[in-house]
């Protein structure tokens, strides 16, 4: 009789050992790009990323000390800047960034190349770094005589064409019309970066000096669906050099992300697809830590509020990257996403939740996926009271005229476009960010030696 419970409870063992284990080998033999695989990569990412924001400090790795992988990222980082002829003004300033900043860029050709989608007739004159027309190498060496004719291709000669004639007012319209199609195009790591995006040296010296370059890394701001996760491009891709040695060994791979680039809207989408075929995929532990928006709008999360923040991106308007340069030109220690107030803001974060009503202001930014909408709501307070029962929310803005009430668990600075005179807006109840603010005394012991 005390046979039969032991002998089921073997059998049970076993029954779901071996279940577990053709599962799991099912899965290895799965195709990399397999959207069972996609999605069980997606959903099991998204599930750990969650338990340990809500249950962990996940963040205590960048405090081990010493780093565990020094690096300068002057000598130990490629840079590779995306430009167009339509945005080529943005570079002098960007450059000009980065010099008073640390110039971590380092020298050109060794350190950072820039590639776009014209080649410059005279590129002294222009006051540009040397620009490799990424299109022409592509029509040039890369790409089977068959797909010469191909549809894209015809825009990019007649941009050129325009741009050698010297035919400028036809040049920009062509630049602008469809130069958002020729995006698809010995360092520890590379990093892709847009024309109107900003790297914080001091916040990406930290992260990279605790992630190991032999391992086959694949990071940024994670986007889109469960079938094509991939890191935002204008956040910042970052490549190790584990990743560039398995892709160039790999040249059929690389032969066909040539011939995929002529159909792909988004290059950026183009890296993690072909990046997924080599079985790498994009490790979203990291995604808090790059931001696909201007200071301003730079959306400041609970979950984040302490972490360090790496890039700026949509810096476009005049002056702004200038102004970039200017307030991070003495930092020497990593940004804080809390930080950005203080940089950025006209006043900090400190006065602004202590304001409880802030006329003409919108600290919610524009609206999307997560903030919520009520109407008729009758007064600012009562909407500072919807955001004040939500544990989540961190701001709030109404719309007198309109009776409408935004919230948001995250908070902006707001740039003042697009902003009603009857618009007010706050913070959630000042206890609440305060506390978060506490939490960031502990990121002092961040250290920066590049």
């Amino acid at each position: 009789m005390v046979l039969k419970p032991r002998l089921t409870r073997r059998r049970l063992i076993l029954f779901f050992a071996g279940f577990f284990l053709t599962l799991h080998t099912t899965y290895l033999l799965l195709p990399h790009d397999s959207h069972i695989r996609l999605s069980i990569n997606f959903n099991t990412s998204r599930f750990w990323n969650a338990i340990r924001a809500s249950t962990t400090d996940r963040d205590a790795w960048l405090r081990q000390s010493p780093a565990p992988h020094p690096l300068s990222l002057r000598d130990d980082v490629g840079y590779l800047i995306k430009t167009g002829y339509g945005t080529r003004h943005r570079l002098p300033a960007l450059i000009e960034a980065f010099a008073r900043t640390g110039d971590i860029l380092g020298d050109e050709h060794q350190s950072f190349i820039v590639v776009g989608d014209w080649t410059p007739t005279n590129q002294t004159v222009d006051g540009l770094p040397t620009v490799y027309n990424a299109v022409d190498m592509l029509m040039e060496t890369k790409l089977d005589p068959s797909l010469r004719d191909h549809p894209r291709l015809p825009k990019y000669r007649s941009l050129q064409e325009a741009i050698d004639s010297g035919d400028e007012n036809q040049a920009n319209e062509l630049g602008r019309e469809f130069g958002w199609e020729l995006d698809a195009l010995k360092k520890k790591w590379y990093i892709i970066l847009d024309d109107d995006t900003f790297l914080i040296g001091p916040s990406l010296h930290l992260l990279l000096s605790h992630l190991d370059p032999t391992k086959p890394q694949y990071i940024g701001n994670a986007v889109g669906d469960y079938k094509s996760r991939f890191a935002h491009g204008g956040s910042g891709i970052v490549l190790s050099q584990e990743t560039m040695r398995r892709l160039f060994s790999n040249p059929g791979i690389v032969a066909q992300s040539h011939v995929d680039s002529l159909d792909e809207t988004w290059g950026d989408r183009l890296v993690g697809t072909t990046l997924i075929k080599l079985g790498i995929y994009l490790d979203e532990r990291y995604s808090h830590y790059f931001n696909g928006e201007p200071p301003a709008m730079a959306r400041v999360q609970g979950d984040r509020f302490c972490s360090p923040i790496v890039s700026l991106h949509g810096i476009r308007r005049p002056g702004a990257m200038e102004a970039v340069g200017e307030a991070l030109s003495n930092r020497q220690k990593p940004v804080l996403w809390t930080d950005l107030w203080q940089l950025f803001a006209a006043s900090s974060l400190d006065d602004a939740g202590r304001e409880p009503v802030r006329q003409m202001r919108d600290h919610v930014g524009p609206t999307g996926d997560d903030t919520t909408t009520w109407q008729g709501i009758a007064s600012a307070e009562a909407c500072r009271s919807k955001c004040q029962d939500d544990r989540s929310c961190l701001a709030w803005t109404f719309d007198t005229k309109a009776r409408a009430c935004r919230t948001s668990p995250w908070m902006v600075i707001g740039d003042g476009s697009g902003v009603e005179a009857e618009e007010e807006s706050g913070l959630d109840d000042w206890q609440r960010v305060a506390s978060l603010m506490r939490h960031c005394g502990r990121a002092s012991t961040y250290e920066y030696q590049q």
